[in-house]
């Protein structure tokens, strides 16, 4: 969109369609790109009238993007099956039984990816397991750098693969297998010893799950952006991709573990877990079915350009370095590689520490805790799909790259904010507080396709300055290769700040009795009440655990209340 003036759009006239067309066709499809990217109309439209040319051109783009749909009534190809919902034919645009089909695989994905992040941590810590904080703060650093180190091999291999099945499918086909298997068997702990075999098992499926998210990932994103040649058409891609994703999460740690996961499962120590892995196994038959459903029926252009390494170099172009080096040399890249860089440090912190603020920072005075983080996780959500269409209008009416600023300043401001919750003794102020903070991050979450739709367009501009080579999975993966470091703060020190603070795991369910005595003294308060049944706990009595009796608990600077809303008897962790 120019500065001053029309929409570049606008401004194409017949004559300069024709001359457009004409040096595309000279210069070759890459030219292409530079027609549609200040277009927001269809491939067909905008070569109506490129004269006796506009029909090779018209082939030749189906052939780069075969997912795009040329359907007209006046035209060679007629309407058919769900193509006649189009009463004016496709015309060159993307159908959305095709963005559906690319984005089905997202849900089961997320779903089974969330459901991890908000429930495994607690599960091995608390329950039977009774893994180790210090190994799974290891395992989750030692995930990340195998992450970063495996998503370049990925990327290099999904771009340059030559394959009769396209160059992204065949992961599709792998990942519908190994992805459900790893996270399936990650909640299976009761296969192994509990305590340091435990703790192993859940290093090991921890870096073995993100190697099926990269595995999974970085493919499908490049699958996305080779999907239109659209400008605006992109944006729809991805925010269908922002709504069934957070969809999946809703389902994943919300809705799903709301209607089938008990108490065995959120609050009661040592006597294991069944829903989780079971709801584990549905979301994971989704994914498979999805994922090969779409290598069945997606289709990709056959031959693509290859890189190529100049004869006698010690480098080849696809090897991870000059990759690196390639995509951080694109100006537009780096300017977003910056700010992904930025967020990174805090992006996912709140979700990898919810469930422990809702116990140990909010309380369970007004609220319970594992009631509490569904709750947050739903209204967060939906305020996400609330405003993804907020979001692409502020796009369409300003631009991608400033609605992207906007929603980075407002990101921060967000995840800053959350400073303000407090404990809450029992009026219930501090949980509403919580609530409302979570309504406002996940309106403002909404906007994450931003920086997907503008990795789009940058691989069009990549496509231009490298004469017509397609690297799609490179700048998806590169996108995220510095910020992976970033995050291992977020991925690793609530976990050590929680042994550091001496985290004690819930009490056992037989000795977390009703709140009040109606023996004892009404001077005293519910709190002190409990305090007084622990502290008075005989030697191997064995109240507050198997491990600590109540007065190490208590030294450690765990206080024993009354937690209100399940009207048993609590602990506060360490206030400090």
């Amino acid at each position: 969109r120019s500065e001053a003036g029309p929409p570049v759009e606008s401004r194409l006239t017949g004559d300069a369609v024709a001359s457009l067309a004409s040096g595309v066709r000279r210069v070759g499809s890459t030219s292409l790109v530079a027609v549609m990217r200040t277009s927001s109309k269809s491939v067909g439209e905008v070569f109506a009238s490129a004269g006796p040319d506009a029909a090779a051109i018209c082939n030749d783009v189906a052939g780069q993007f075969p997912m795009l749909c040329f359907c007209a009534p006046d035209g060679p190809h007629k309407p058919r099956g769900l193509c006649r919902c189009s009463p004016d034919g496709h015309r060159g645009r993307l159908p959305l039984a095709s963005r559906l089909l690319w984005v089905s695989p997202v849900f089961g994905f997320f779903a089974l990816k969330y459901m991890k992040l908000g429930y495994m941590h607690k599960f091995y810590m608390d329950d039977y397991p009774k893994a180790s904080l210090g190994i799974i703060a290891f395992s989750s650093v030692l995930s990340v750098l195998v992450d970063a180190f495996t998503d370049p091999k990925i990327a290099t291999w999904t771009d340059n693969l030559r394959s009769k099945y396209g160059r992204r499918r065949p992961f599709m086909l792998a990942s519908a297998f190994f992805a459900p298997a790893v996270f399936v068997l990650s909640w299976m702990p009761a296969l192994v010893p509990a305590g340091l075999g435990a703790s192993l098992w859940y290093g090991v499926f921890h870096i073995l799950s993100k190697l099926a998210d990269t595995l999974f990932s970085i493919p499908h994103g490049a699958y996305g952006a080779q999907l239109t040649p659209i400008y605006r058409e992109k944006t729809l891609v991805w925010r269908t991709k922002e709504v069934v994703a957070n969809l999946g999460v809703i389902f994943g740690m919300a809705v799903a573990p709301f209607l089938v996961v008990s108490a065995q499962c959120t609050s009661t120590p040592d006597d294991g877990c069944l829903q989780l892995p079971l709801l584990a196994a549905f979301f994971g038959m989704v994914f498979a079915e999805a994922c090969l459903f779409l290598a069945w029926r997606g289709r990709e252009p056959l031959r693509e350009p290859t890189l190529k390494g100049s004869s006698g170099s010690a480098f080849k172009c696809e090897d991870t370095v000059p990759m690196l080096i390639s995509t951080f040399l694109n100006k537009p890249f780096r300017l977003l590689l910056v700010t992904d860089v930025v967020k990174a440090a805090g992006y996912d912190l709140p979700f990898v520490v919810l469930p422990f603020m809702t116990a140990w920072v909010w309380g369970e005075k007004c609220l319970d805790s594992g009631k509490a983080f569904q709750y947050t996780v739903l209204l967060n959500l939906v305020f996400s799909l609330l405003f993804v269409p907020a979001w692409s209008c502020l796009s369409a009416k300003t631009s991608k790259y400033r609605a992207h600023f906007v929603f980075n300043s407002l990101l921060a401001l967000s995840v800053a904010s959350m400073v303000f919750i407090t404990y809450d003794e029992g009026d219930c102020s501090g949980t509403y507080l919580a609530l409302a903070l979570g309504c406002i991050f996940g309106a403002i979450y909404g906007g994450t396709f931003l920086i997907n739709d503008l990795i789009s367009d940058v691989v069009d501009y990549d496509q231009l300055l490298t004469g017509g080579l397609r690297r799609e999975a490179s700048y998806m993966m590169a996108i995220d290769f510095v910020p992976k470091f970033m995050s291992i703060p977020g991925e690793s020190v609530p976990f050590l700040a929680l042994a550091y603070f001496k985290y004690a795991r819930p009490l056992k369910e037989q000795f977390r009795p009703r709140c009040g005595d109606p023996q004892a003294s009404s001077a005293l308060s519910p709190d002190a009440l409990c305090h007084a049944f622990y502290a008075n706990e005989t030697l191997g009595q064995g109240l507050c655990s198997d491990a600590l009796s109540c007065q190490q608990l208590l030294d450690n600077g765990v206080s024993l209340v009354c937690s209100t809303a399940m009207g048993e008897r609590g602990l506060k962790q360490n206030a400090s």
